[in-house]
């Protein structure tokens, strides 16, 4: 049957040689280049991993901060995680990869930060034909218990990735069962929202912390205020959770010594916020030989603690391995009095956040010496007057000192400062000024050849630009000038009756009469623990933006900066474009 012969396949040939008559070459490739598909196909679980974490950038949020202040202003953080969900239907390599990332950190909001959520609040309230008004659902608690849902449902995969879980303030203070269902198949969680009570030993939070404390060891925050003395006295021995790198305590009434024991026991503490605790003194700082030692702390904070002094802090502080570790300290109404600072930073080479926050009643004195440090970064230096009759009188002495110490070169590294002195900026640039071009004095020119051994030092009184470090001057006035700033320094302002920060960036003179300014964003705290220092005050974020420049008549003007032209993260694919944005620290959602 010759009409049903096969057909012999063609095998692909090499790839010849087709030459041209110019002496040019050519080799056609016999297989074509795969399509992107397939590229896609051959890439390692890292790499894809590192792609489904841009996707949804809050699932890498390990900061243990809390639902709202860890919150992306310039996203929808539902959006990201409906697209990053998607994804995990792609194919069954993404569908065992994709759950890794959308499960590391989970946070539940209540609403899209988008323009999206217009149109889904009008259809929850659409629940039926005849019910077109229905009471809107609430939308956080009912995501929860689907999280809670899935979990359970998945003990020996999703839940084992869950390490961080972040809630609105009132999903986690009506949701406690779901809470407690949700942590019980969560032993791998490090950071978790809890409600108020469970720092406080509320009998309607018993449940729900008995679950934290038996299913999560590995917790890494935990707070303690007034009420919660035994559950502290169980940290002794190192039995419950030794891992806890973070610990704040408040309004606590107990033994000191058993608070020591507690705080030796957390052998990876790196972080301690104290409140409201006069109990806390200078003795739990200090070396003791019946005791553990004092915990080394990278930040340490305190807060109207008013028997902690300057001994207690220099005692601690002494220690080698403090001083390497120590990196964040901040003071508010403490027994550290502003012009007992300097010996402190003498002894903390580390440092680079600082904040001194008081209310003074007496004038800076005087002899004190000046602040230095070669290590610190960030400074706050928020000095008030106990009396607001006194404001203008006392509080002036403490910002000279300040002024003083910058303009003498004490702290070198120093980039970002917050002051409650609006005119601040002012006098920094006041105090040294730039050499004008015509500062030379004509009746004191001495050649260079008849300049050496000159021992001429008058000078002229009507030269009001003769630079004072200049040969006419006499000794003892070339030395009592500061040296000057050295360094571009952020200085943030802010005067009593302001609600907002005032930016301004001064930088030294480079030359003459000129001046520049740019604005910059605030470093953000890893360990959430203090909200002064760990607040960004970037574009929308409460801080008036200005640079200083010259009026013509030797005064300085602020004029608004320009700060709209930052380009931002590319929006979700679901269509938040046209609408303001909500992501605003202002908004009433959060």
């Amino acid at each position: 049957m010759k009409w049903f012969k096969k057909s012999k396949k063609s095998k692909p040939s090499i790839a010849e040689p087709q030459s041209f008559g110019n002496g040019h070459t050519r080799f056609d490739p016999p297989y074509s280049t795969p399509p992107a598909s397939d590229i896609i196909a051959r890439l390692p679980a890292p790499v894809l991993q590192r792609i489904f974490s841009f996707v949804c950038p809050h699932s890498q949020d390990e900061t243990y901060e809390s639902c709202e202040e860890s919150a992306i202003e310039d996203t929808c953080m539902l959006c990201d995680l409906r697209d990053l969900a998607h994804c995990a239907q792609v194919c069954r390599k993404w569908k065992r990869l994709a759950p890794l990332v959308l499960y590391h950190s989970i946070r539940i909001d209540p609403v899209h930060y988008c323009a999206l959520e217009d149109e889904l609040a009008e259809k929850r309230k659409r629940r039926s034909r005849l019910n077109r008004n229905a009471e809107p659902e609430d939308t956080a608690s009912a995501r929860l218990r689907l999280l809670t849902r899935t979990l359970r449902e998945n003990q020996g995969s999703y839940a084992l990735s869950v390490q961080f879980l972040k809630t609105p303030y009132m999903t986690r203070e009506t949701c406690k069962p779901d809470l407690a269902r949700s942590v019980a198949v969560c032993p791998n969680l490090r950071y978790i929202d809890l409600p108020e009570g469970c720092y406080t030993d509320d009998p309607a939070c018993h449940t729900l912390k008995q679950e934290v404390q038996g299913r999560c060891p590995d917790i890494r925050k935990m707070s303690y205020m007034g009420g919660s003395e035994r559950s502290l006295e169980l940290l002794i021995g190192g039995n419950l959770w030794r891992n806890l790198e973070v610990l704040e305590l408040s309004r606590l009434t107990m033994d000191p010594n058993i608070l020591r024991q507690a705080l030796g026991s957390l052998r990876y503490l790196r972080a301690l916020k104290v409140t409201d605790m006069k109990l806390f003194n200078d003795q739990l700082l200090q070396h003791n030989d019946y005791l553990p030692p004092f915990p080394t702390l990278d930040e340490l904070i305190f807060e109207n603690t008013p028997n902690v002094t300057v001994e207690g802090m220099i005692a601690y502080l002494n220690r080698p391995d403090t001083q390497n570790t120590l990196q964040t300290l901040s003071l508010t109404n403490t027994g550290i009095h502003p012009s007992t600072l300097h010996p402190v930073l003498s002894v903390a080479p580390k440092l680079t956040k600082l904040s001194i926050i008081e209310s003074v009643s007496t004038s800076f004195p005087n002899g004190v010496p000046g602040l230095t440090s070669n290590s610190l970064h960030t400074l706050h230096f928020e000095i008030t007057s106990a009396s607001s009759a006194n404001t203008y009188t006392i509080t002036p002495s403490y910002y000279a000192y300040l002024t003083s110490s910058l303009l003498n070169r004490g702290l070198p590294a120093l980039r970002e400062l917050y002051v409650r002195d609006p005119d601040f900026p002012e006098s920094l640039i006041g105090l040294a000024p730039p050499t004008a071009p015509f500062a030379s004095d004509p009746d004191n020119f001495i050649p260079k050849p008849f300049a050496e051994g000159t021992e001429n030092r008058r000078f002229s009184s009507n030269n009001p630009f003769a630079d004072p470090s200049s040969p006419q001057y006499p000794p003892s006035q070339s030395r009592s000038r500061p040296a000057g700033l050295n360094q571009e320094l952020e200085v943030y302002s802010k005067g009593l009756d302001e609600m907002e920060w005032n930016f301004s960036r001064v930088e030294p003179p480079r030359g003459h009469n000129r001046r520049g300014s740019a604005s910059a964003l605030r470093p953000v705290s890893s360990y959430g623990l203090s909200e002064s220092m760990g607040k960004t005050w970037g574009t929308g974020a409460g801080a008036r933006r200005s640079v200083i420049v010259g009026n013509g008549f030797g005064g300085f003007l602020k004029v608004p900066a320009d700060g709209d032209g930052i380009g931002g993260r590319p929006s979700s694919s679901a269509g938040e474009k046209g609408k303001g944005r909500r992501g605003s620290q202002v908004d009433l959602w959060r």
